[in-house]
């Protein structure tokens, strides 16, 4: 037997066996259903962990900014996150400007992955068809233009906003999950497999322990910030080249997709 997978409560955790990450098949929890300002009959899912440890973007050698020279760049929209998290290929970097540069060791922190498959590489074709792309408000750094832009992605990152968070200058990206009611909610643990796959280590990065992880947010203050969700729940921020922050990625899926009417033994359908 089956359901609608939009029958399911918010917080409900959901996996697609044939949909794998580091091995493992990704859990999801429900963050909201046909939540606000996102496309209709959907239902928006968040890794239930952190699944990885990586940076947000690459220092960027080139760029007439010395900070994205010596930290990486903070615009969300043409981060090499970003475009590894919606790529299937083997071979996904490539350039998002004239001065864009690969996440590999000579420009992160920690944890290159420019030769690292992308995200999706893994997933069955099923849970890629069901993705709908999602268009989302983004702040921008002033060199960017400031104020806001429209980024439109299949995978994403959470806003400030959305995780409940103050709104960076004043800007509202988007509206609140109803999962994010506090600093408890937003405390996320990192899979074994990202604390094993890591190159940064630390006592406090254990599958037992909250972690840091990105958002889509630029830190205004600086053309290289990114906000965090720090390993407390609350707002924090990082250079986007740093190499030892968790991603913790979205995805919204059509309603009607049908899931299983029980849990099984990680307590998802």
């Amino acid at each position: 037997m089956a359901q609608k997978i939009s029958n399911l409560p918010v917080g409900a955790k959901v996996k697609d066996n044939l949909s794998k990450y580091n091995g493992k098949p990704v859990i999801w929890k429900i963050a909201d259903k046909n939540h606000s300002g996102y496309p209709s009959n959907t239902v928006t899912l968040i890794s239930d962990k952190i699944l990885s440890i990586k940076a947000f973007d690459a220092m960027e050698n080139r760029n007439s900014d010395s900070n994205r020279r010596s930290y990486g760049n903070n615009n969300y929209k043409n981060s090499n996150l970003l475009q590894w998290l919606n790529s299937g290929s083997s071979n996904w970097y490539s350039a998002q400007h004239g001065a864009d540069a690969p996440p590999n060791s000579s420009n992160t922190s920690y944890n290159p992955y420019d030769s690292e498959p992308g995200f999706l590489y893994n997933f069955s074709s099923d849970f890629k068809n069901a993705m709908v792309s999602t268009s989302l408000k983004t702040a921008r750094h002033s060199l960017d233009g400031g104020g806001s832009e429209t980024v439109t992605s299949k995978i994403f990152l959470a806003s400030t906003t959305e995780v409940g968070l103050a709104n960076e200058g004043g800007i509202a990206e988007g509206t609140k999950f109803p999962i994010f009611d506090g600093d408890e909610s937003r405390k996320a643990k990192p899979t074994a497999e990202a604390v094993s796959k890591s190159n940064y280590t630390s006592s406090s990065l254990n599958a037992s322990s909250p972690w840091w992880w990105w958002l889509r947010t630029p830190y205004a203050s600086y053309s290289y910030g990114v906000r965090i969700v720090s390993s407390d729940g609350s707002l924090d921020w990082n250079s986007a080249y740093n190499g030892s922050n968790g991603v913790r990625p979205l995805c919204n899926l059509k309603s009607e997709i049908l899931v299983s009417n029980s849990t099984d033994s990680d307590g998802a359908y």
